[in-house]
Formats: structure tokens, sequence, C-alpha cells
């Protein structure tokens, strides 16, 4: 599959948003979270974050043209690489458990619903959406509507008063449950849906030009005037991983806005080293989260929350950097290997 330059653009700037907030959230003190920087950090890899990474994800398991069967093995062997990170960025915690006698229950960090457990789940699911003849894209979202209006709901039913790590997968509050399928799937179900309307969407937008400007009007018209209360719940972690109808309604405002605004700096800014950077941090993703996690996550265990505001610039450059040179180096083992003899 060609690769298109706007998705790994998005992508890339995704997850360069995303790093910051593991490493405040892991490393640096009550204070310092609090501080009008660590909130603006919390809101930079809000919704232009993991929303931006599901939809795009929800989008290429559209577009592939993959049989079912091929879906529906990816979904479960990203499942499984979730459990393998989770043991592994959480070795250092779980070695303490084990043998330092810590009284930390080490199934809430073996079972976090972090993003590849919850991607695994959606795109099982998006597979099976995928068999559907038609209209798929109509039952999307019709799906994504119902996942953001229903979350409040079964975030209530699903709180039971037993320990359970089932639920937690599906949707509720529990603390080790970052992205459960509900509100998340609301996303991917979007990105799936905006593959077949990307034709007539754009088309639209090519022949309709004052609509469309008045529509983009309107819409950032309405981020703006709840936008307070969008980045209230970004800033609170556990509102923000366990949002409600009107804040996803705001990211998918935030998304379309931001979304238009890189595409526009791609066309006109195509050579830009930064453009250019973002891109490939797009195209290798998967490896760099894991990376950044295995060293965010072991080195948390021994500097939890200790950390003053102003290490963060030491400690995001040292795991940036350290992140993209094995990222760069991983890339090149895989280059040669594949490259024909």
């Amino acid at each position: 599959m060609k690769r298109l330059p706007l998705p790994d653009f998005l992508k890339g700037f995704a997850v360069f948003l995303i790093v910051p907030v593991h490493i405040l959230e892991t490393f640096i003190d009550f204070p310092g979270r609090e501080n009008w920087f660590g909130k603006t950090l919390l809101f930079l890899g809000g919704p232009f974050g993991v929303p931006v990474f599901m939809l795009v994800m929800g989008y290429f398991v559209a577009k592939n043209r993959k049989p079912f069967s091929t879906n529906f093995f990816r979904g479960i062997k990203i499942f499984i690489a979730g459990f393998l990170l989770n043991i592994g960025l959480n070795f250092h915690l779980l070695w303490k458990i084990q043998f330092a006698g810590w009284q930390i229950n080490p199934l809430e960090y073996i079972f976090g619903v972090d993003i590849f457990y919850f991607a695994g789940l959606a795109i099982i699911l998006l597979s099976a959406l995928k068999t559907i003849k038609n209209p798929k894209a109509w039952i999307a979202l019709g799906m994504a509507f119902l996942v953001a209006v229903f979350t409040s709901v079964v975030n209530e039913k699903l709180m039971v008063p037993e320990r359970n790590y089932i639920y937690p997968f599906i949707g509720g509050s529990w603390s080790w449950s970052y992205f459960p399928l509900f509100p998340w799937l609301a996303y991917p179900l979007v990105g799936f849906a905006f593959y077949y309307f990307e034709q007539g969407i754009f088309s639209f937008m090519k022949t309709n030009k004052t609509l469309t400007s008045i529509l983009l009007v309107v819409i950032a018209i309405l981020v703006t005037v709840f936008g307070k209360q969008g980045i209230e719940t970004t800033i609170n972690l556990p509102a923000y991983y366990h949002h409600t109808f009107r804040f996803s309604m705001w990211v998918f405002g935030v998304v379309i806005l931001w979304s238009l605004l890189l595409r526009f700096l791609i066309q006109q800014f195509p050579q830009i080293w930064l453009v250019n950077k973002l891109m490939w941090l797009g195209k290798n993703i998967t490896v760099f989260y894991i990376v950044q996690w295995l060293m965010i996550g072991n080195i948390a265990t021994a500097i939890y929350q200790t950390q003053t505001l102003k290490n963060f610039p030491i400690w995001f450059a040292g795991i940036f950097s350290v992140t993209v040179f094995i990222t760069w180096g991983i890339e090149k083992l895989v280059e040669k290997r594949v490259k024909p003899v």
C-alpha cells in the first residue's frame, strides 16, 4: 500500500505530543503537573494525540484490501503485543513486587488497558464490520454515535463492587483502564467511515467553497465556545480517559480543524525538515511507541512522580533522542533484512 503523507504527519505529530504526557504523569511531581506548563502539555497530548491516532487507524483498516482473517488475526497479535508491552514497561515494578515485597497489585499493571490492548480489540471489531456489504460506512457512524452517547451509562453499569479485569476493557472508570472501548471505539469507527466518504467530502469542499468555509467557521466557533469544558476534561486524566458524549463531539471538531491545518502545511511546505521528520515518526510509530514506553515505564518505578518540572526538558530530550536513535536503528536493520540480494 502506497504511503500517504497526511496520515503519517498526523501520527507523527500525535506521538510527538503523547511522549511528554507520559513523562509528565509518571516522572513529574504534583506541583509540576499542576503548573500551567504541565497542564499545557496535557492539553496538547489530548485531542491532538490519541484520538488522531485512533481515527487514522480506523481509516486504514477500511482502506486495506486484506481478507477478514488477516485483519482479524492482526488484531489478535496487537492485543497480545499489548500484554507483552505491559509486562515489558512494568518489568522493574513487577520485579519489585516479586522480590522486594512491594504491596502493589500486579494485575492492574499487566492488564492496564493501554492503546495496544484497545487497538487490537478495535481492529477485530472493524475487521468484522468490513465483511458487511452496504451501507457499512453509515453503520460505522451509527455505532460511533451510540458508543459516544451510551458511554456514561456503560461506565456506571460496569463499576461493580468486586475487582474485575474484563470490564475495564469495555468501559467503566477503573483506574487501570485508560482506553476502554467506551468511549474510545467512536474514533476508529469515524475514521473507518471517513474512508468511504472521503472522495465525496473533498469533492464537496472543492465545488462548494463558500459553504465549506461557513461550515468550518461554525465548527471553529463551537470548538471555541465549548473549549473551556473541553480543556478542563483534557487536563484531568481520569476524566479524559473516561470522557462522555460532549467531549467526544468537541474532539471531533478540534481534529477536523487540526487535520485541515496539517493538510495545508504539507501542501504548501512539503520539503520542510520538521514536516519530513514528523512523517518519518508517523511511519515508524509502532516501534517508537514501544521503545519510549519501555524506557519511561521502567525508569518511572525508580523515580515515580518525584522530579521537579525543571527536570522535564532533560528527561524529554534524553528519552526522545534515544527513542529516535533506537527506532532509526531498527528501521535500518529491517530494511537490510528485506533488501533483495
